[in-house]
């Protein structure tokens, strides 16, 4: 199951997403500020009395605090079978551009300017939020090891070469209690 409202991926997803007899493919057109219409619509494809993963990858943070993401993201997990895992990757700024020393501090005028030019070419804006509010998103979810931090950082393969660098991207997995 696959949700999104842009009228590109929707051709693509038409074009692309096939069913099988292993297992069904489906696409919904519509917007996380409507998570209502999305679960009528996944139920329609998934079965909710069994375990399933809810991927929000990059999402929450086209959502401002007046269309309170954690009200969204209670409503899409409300339905979800115990066992079922929900991940949450959202942008932040808290390390800010890399330095030589890997990390300059935040540096949210560069950050700020970037999201001002993608919302100006026709893009949606973008809230950065801390990793501690992420963090906040698996209130009432069994938050997996090693909890929230950097993309990178999330269980990395095993290297010979040092840890790499973080990101300011942060995620969780989280397991629905029950």
């Amino acid at each position: 199951m696959y949700v999104d409202n842009d009228p590109l991926v929707l051709t693509h997803a038409r074009a692309l997403l096939a069913s099988a007899p292993e297992g069904a493919t489906s696409y919904i057109d519509a917007d996380i500020r409507r998570p209502d219409v999305i679960i009528e619509r996944a139920a329609e494809t998934l079965d909710f009395d069994r375990p399933v993963a809810l991927l929000l990858l990059g999402i929450l943070g086209h959502l401002t605090d007046e269309e309170d993401p954690e009200g969204v993201l209670a409503r899409l997990v409300a339905p979800l079978a115990p066992g079922s895992h929900v991940v949450v990757n959202d942008g932040t700024n808290v390390l800010g551009a890399p330095g030589p020393g890997g990390g300059g501090g935040p540096d949210e005028t560069a950050r700020a300017r970037a999201i001002a030019r993608y919302v100006e070419a026709g893009g949606v804006a973008y809230n950065l939020r801390s990793p501690e509010r992420i963090a906040g998103f698996f209130a009432g979810m069994e938050l997996l090891e090693p909890g929230v931090v950097s993309v990178s950082r999330w269980r990395p393969e095993p290297s010979p070469f040092e840890e790499p660098p973080e990101v300011d991207a942060f995620c969780g997995v989280a397991r629905i209690p029950g």
